[in-house]
């Protein structure tokens, strides 16, 4: 009672209490009830990859070399294998699997499965990033698409890698970053900025590539600074215990002693930003690049990198060109909403600057691009499709004549290379499917085209009396009350559960192949099969020469030399010398990751010294030589047992 004898005012105060009343008269169930469903359609994704992984009972392939640093971290406290210390690939993944043996759970099976609850948990905390930022439907529909993605299926399925973990990893930080920054007690800027530096320091020993996320954090402050000094030093203080933490694991790692190397080549295993100065990182022997060469190295891996973001979306094959509608279509969506997020951010953008960091990191990649690159990235790049699609509106409703004096030449261009794309090679009509891909991006660039040369002749008035046409919401279309607005959002409801429904179909079947012994995916390949005869067949102290070094030394259990992507047969005869080789293994393979494959440099080696190997075992699929001494064998075999 208040001195008057009135009644207290009963009205909540707090966020906690102003929800709970919510709650109460049933404001805040909506909201609850869909964050609820989200959820669920998250876990039952989760569960399925669970339950679908591959049926393998082993590793079959490269991805074994995390469980061999795992084991050695448990056995011998350091983290590398065959008598090696790993000093190019950060210990993150190692780590976790060896907590998970050394609790018990150490199975292939059970690792996949971690693989999979690591991608649940991913999405989970990108639709919470991303539902305050474009609301709850746009970030729903964003992460279940890329749930029931085929792509991220398979990487969750079918192997154990960094991509999910560091995935997770990644978006928690940004996540916590934000919870900092909008912290208002001491407390909960202790607790999210100790979360925040641990899931930085995560990031950074999971991938190389979490140095992104202190490069983003390091930009927002510069460009905070060149407009607002004070806000700026304010982030100082907020990130610099996890620059600090940061700076200084990155430091302990990359400053050890890297192990000795066992080729004079170029590129691997040499430190990364050696890495970036080859020409091929996959064909080391070509030597270093030149600008130009890396200039078409940023143009072939953002061209990759578009073909699969539309991947994750269709399982019809996509023609890498850049005159084509579904690869310049998204590019310029995702570039025009990563401006506009700056633009609006003013440069206090911390997400966008990680993303921007992260792209940097892999454009200049020599490796040939591949998904498990992309993947952590490809939340971030439909959150700026979404904004560039949102941008795109508001430049047509505020800058008409600007946006087709901008769009008219682009769009002209891009239509002379459709048709020259369309002519230079006219079979690929008939061969593949991409003929409708080329006739309708030619078709798109005229009439976009058009519509730019239409925007700048009719000006402003036009555009915005066509723009309010399309904002209508209760304007008739026939005897129906439904507005142009709600027939769009009713067509992307449709379009979204098409893509949902197929990919979903996809993923039964990628599971049912997964789940079946006797397919593809489970069979043993040729270079386990090479690894299993070495081991049956020769000396526990061999010396066995192979390109695949992780799935060899697993089954062979021999001490393994890097057979060298290299046709240089001094250098080859050097090394196998030099590192006392009795065995060299040359596989062929469907998928020549190194080049020149092994068929080549073991040709390019015999032409040289032809007696110094012996062939000692032939299948369709790899074959096996004895090393000689002095064109001898017997000499070479004596001389080992005699060692």
């Amino acid at each position: 009672m208040s001195a008057a004898g009135s009644t207290i005012d009963p009205a909540p105060r707090g966020p906690a209490r102003i929800f709970a009343a919510r709650l109460r008269d049933g404001s805040a169930l909506s909201p609850i009830l869909a964050d609820v469903a989200v959820f669920g359609l998250l876990l039952a994704m989760g569960v399925l990859a669970v339950f679908f992984h591959k049926a393998a009972a082993d590793f079959l392939g490269e991805d074994v070399s995390y469980f061999e640093r795992a084991r050695s971290l448990l056995q011998y406290g350091f983290d590398g294998f065959n008598g090696r210390l790993e000093t190019t690939q950060p210990p993150g993944l190692p780590m976790i699997i060896a907590v998970m043996c050394y609790a018990g759970v150490c199975s292939y099976a059970a690792i996949l499965s971690a693989m999979a609850v690591f991608e649940t948990l991913g999405f989970a905390v990108t639709y919470l990033l991303f539902r305050r930022e474009i609301g709850r439907a746009p970030a729903a529909a964003i992460c279940l698409l890329l749930v029931v993605s085929s792509t991220y299926f398979s990487m969750a399925t079918q192997w154990v890698g960094t991509a999910l973990p560091f995935f997770f990893a990644s978006m928690s930080a940004l996540l916590a970053a934000r919870k900092l920054e909008e912290s208002t007690t001491t407390a909960s800027r202790l607790g999210w900025g100790a979360l925040l530096a641990a899931l930085a320091t995560a990031s950074l020993m999971i991938a190389s590539a979490g140095i992104a996320l202190l490069a983003a954090i390091a930009v927002k402050i510069a460009a905070t600074y060149l407009r607002n000094r004070a806000l700026a030093f304010k982030y100082v203080k907020t990130y610099a215990a996890v620059l600090l933490v940061g700076i200084a694991t990155q430091g302990l790692w990359a400053h050890r002693k890297p192990a000795p190397l066992e080729w004079p080549l170029p590129g691997y295993p040499r430190p990364y930003l050696q890495q970036l100065l080859v020409k091929s990182g996959n064909e080391p022997q070509l030597g270093y690049a030149t600008w130009r060469d890396v200039a078409v190295r940023i143009k072939t891996n953002l061209q990759d990198e578009t073909v699969m973001f539309v991947e994750l979306f269709s399982s019809h094959w996509i023609n890498v060109a850049w005159w084509s509608v579904v690869i310049a279509g998204p590019f310029f969506l995702i570039l025009l909403g990563w401006g506009y997020s700056v633009w609006r951010a003013r440069g206090d953008a911390l997400q966008e600057w990680f993303f921007a960091g992260y792209q940097f990191i892999y454009l200049l990649w020599p490796w040939k691009m591949e998904v498990r690159f992309f993947l952590p990235a490809a939340p971030l790049a439909c959150l700026y499709l979404w904004k560039g699609i949102q941008a795109f509106g508001v430049v047509v409703k505020s800058k008409p004549v600007l946006l087709g004096i901008v769009w008219m030449p682009i769009s002209m261009i891009l239509a002379a290379g459709s048709i020259l794309w369309l002519h230079q090679d006219p079979m690929v009509i008939h061969i593949t499917k991409s003929g409708l891909q080329q006739e309708v991006s030619l078709a798109v660039w005229l009439l976009s085209g058009i519509a730019a040369a239409w925007l700048v002749w009719r000006g402003s008035k036009r555009s915005a009396s066509f723009v309010s046409l399309l904002e209508g919401q209760h304007r008739k279309i026939g005897p129906l009350d439904i507005g142009p607005r709600r027939s769009l959002k009713f067509g992307c409801t449709l379009a979204i559960a098409g893509l949902a429904v197929a990919g979903l179909s996809n993923e039964l079947e990628i599971g049912r192949v997964n789940r079946d012994p006797n397919s593809a995916m489970n069979r043993v390949g040729p270079d386990v099969q090479a690894a299993m005869w070495i081991r049956a067949h020769t000396r526990a102290e061999a010396v066995i020469m192979a390109r695949h070094v992780p799935m060899t030394y697993y089954y062979a259990d021999r001490k393994i030399v890097w057979f060298p992507p290299s046709s240089d047969p001094q250098m080859l005869m050097a090394g196998i010398q030099k590192h006392k080789i009795d065995y060299v293994v040359a596989v062929k393979r469907r998928f020549i990751y190194y080049r020149p494959p092994d068929d080549d440099c073991i040709a390019a080696l015999l032409a040289k010294y032809p007696s110094a190997l012996r062939l000692i075992e032939q299948t369709p699929e790899f074959r096996i030589f004895e090393v000689t001494r002095d064109g001898n064998p017997d000499s070479r075999r004596n001389a080992n047992s005699n060692n």
